[in-house]
């Protein structure tokens, strides 16, 4: 007859559970730590994103980009299906189901630092525009002649721009990125290739041109949308990866790469978000000079304008919402109190260079 002791199986699975609890609460308090000294020391943030982000970011990038697909897309999709798949197998076998739970909670704990390390943190760096001596200009007669200024650029550029795509869009935003970087000391650095979503449908759905992952310090863009999206979305998620995470000073970085690339379609590209940008601001300021300016847009841009108007109409669903809604509410958790509006604030970042151009 074999003897058990049940004493010592019992205090070891305790023993467990307290390691378990004690490393949970660890990598928690170590997260809520680092949010809270970027909130409130206004030189933890730069300090951070300028050393220790910057090694993370030279390391985990490069891991990232050994893989041709999106590797955050993947992890994405594969760890629910994971989970659902185990637990189903507990369940059928009649097994225990606290590791898997205790698996998980340490799971989501860990990518919660590693959010924090690698993207929290940053929204409290010092800006782009800081860094680099931009003004921010609210006026509209410079609006307006900068809309001139787009629609005069996206004339030049009428049918002579082929849009890249794939391997070509990745490697030419990457260039102008790293040409962005040799006139802004801030931008230098490694830059990973940008990759197209791999089932971009559900992102569409919900209104996303691109994602910036922090977990793997990826750029991801959504493949499925109207071709002059593209280049300005690769260079715009490119730009979180030098710690700069204010949309607006995203999209204006995107405009400044694309604009100042050697390519003809990336140059179009960044026009033409620029006349969008701009050409909704000036809309809401003088419906007459919108008309006015539009006019004089070429056809083909016109034709482009409207198919990108009619790809996302297809896409006003609950779904994308939701998910303005969300982006919203993160935005503004985050430090950025005009929330989703932030975006179009590129507007003043534009005519702060273009009166200084």
């Amino acid at each position: 007859m074999k003897s058990r002791n049940y004493a010592d199986k019992k205090n070891s699975a305790s023993k467990g559970s307290r390691v378990w609890i004690a490393a949970i609460v660890l990598i928690n308090v170590a997260w809520i730590i680092l949010a809270t000294l970027a909130r409130s020391l206004p030189n933890f943030a730069p300090f951070y994103t300028n050393t220790v982000y910057q090694l993370l970011q030279g390391c985990i990038s490069r891991f990232s980009n050994l893989f041709p697909f999106s590797l955050s897309e993947v992890l994405l999709y594969a760890l629910p299906i994971i989970f659902v798949a185990v637990l189903i197998t507990k369940i059928v076998r009649k097994k225990s189901l606290a590791r898997l739970f205790k698996t998980a909670a340490i799971v989501i704990s860990a990518l919660l630092l590693v959010y924090q390390l690698n993207c929290g943190i940053n929204y409290y760096n010092m800006s782009f525009a800081e860094t680099e001596g931009f003004d921010r200009i609210n006026d509209k007669e410079i609006l307006i002649e900068f809309c001139e200024f787009a629609a005069a650029k996206l004339q030049e550029s009428s049918e002579t721009a082929t849009y890249p795509s794939g391997a070509e869009l990745a490697a030419e935003a990457v260039r102008s990125m790293e040409n962005l970087g040799t006139l802004y000391r801030s931008l230098e650095g490694y830059y990973p290739r940008p990759k197209g979503l791999i089932i971009p449908r559900p992102f569409s759905n919900m209104g996303v041109t691109g994602i910036y992952s922090p977990f793997t310090i990826e750029a991801n863009y959504n493949s499925e949308m109207t071709a002059y999206n593209l280049p300005f979305t690769a260079c715009h998620e490119l730009s979180h990866l030098r710690g700069f995470m204010n949309e607006s000073e995203a999209n204006f970085i995107g405009f400044l790469a694309c604009i100042n690339s050697d390519n003809p379609a990336f140059q179009r590209s960044g026009y033409m978000m620029a006349w969008v940008y701009a050409g909704n601001q000036l809309y809401k300021v003088d419906r007459e000079e919108f008309n006015r300016v539009r006019s004089s847009l070429p056809d083909d841009v016109k034709k482009e304008l409207e198919e990108n108007n009619q790809f996302w109409d297809t896409y006003e669903t609950k779904a994308s919402e939701v998910q303005d809604t969300v982006n919203d509410e993160y935005l503004k958790q985050h430090g950025i109190s005009d929330g989703i509006q932030n975006y179009s604030r590129v507007v003043e970042l534009m005519l702060g260079w273009f009166a200084t151009s």
